[in-house]
């Protein structure tokens, strides 16, 4: 009994591979709805791509805005003195421009390559350099602020703006470990 329920799912099988390979216009259908997935997902991983970019910028934005309000709240309240907040008031420029102005020094790097998390060699100068630039240009930008704007923790910052430029073999965390 055990042999002929062996044979008969065999004979099913072998009928079911003979209706499969008979019928090939069903596997065309099916390489082509499999062709047009691929197309909508690379479709969506340029859209996806393009939407990232875009919230870098933002939050970049973002963060400039926070640290222009809370500096002119700053100015409100009384807390500066009005010597140090037309000081201030002159050299508020936008973290896109600092970045810019350094990484002239710099060519081939770009701003996605600075934010990326990639730990290259040739982008972790270029990379301290912004940050240092920035949180010596914007002093109204905390460190946790400036990190959020590079995508780093508030220690590399800091590990950054302590070293000072010095050339230091002593990375800062962020750049040396995953």
């Amino acid at each position: 009994m055990a042999e002929n329920s062996e044979l008969a799912r065999q004979t099913r099988h072998y009928r079911a591979v003979r209706e499969r390979l008979a019928r090939p216009s069903e596997a065309m259908g099916r390489s082509a709805r499999i062709k047009e997935l691929e197309g909508q997902l690379v479709d969506l991983a340029s859209d996806n791509e393009a939407k990232g970019r875009r919230i870098a910028r933002l939050e970049a934005d973002l963060a400039d805005a926070g640290a222009r309000l809370l500096a002119q709240a700053r100015i409100l309240l009384g807390s500066r003195d009005t010597g140090a907040s037309n000081e201030a008031g002159r050299d508020r420029a936008p973290i896109e421009e600092i970045v810019a102005a350094v990484l002239e020094d710099f060519p081939g790097v770009s701003w996605d390559d600075i934010i990326s998390v990639r730990r290259e060699r040739r982008l972790v100068k270029p990379r301290h350099a912004c940050m240092r630039a920035v949180y010596e240009r914007r002093r109204d930008l905390s460190l946790a602020g400036i990190g959020r704007i590079f995508h780093r923790d508030h220690t590399t910052v800091l590990a950054v703006v302590n070293d000072g430029g010095a050339g230091s073999r002593t990375a800062s965390r962020d750049d040396t470990f995953g």
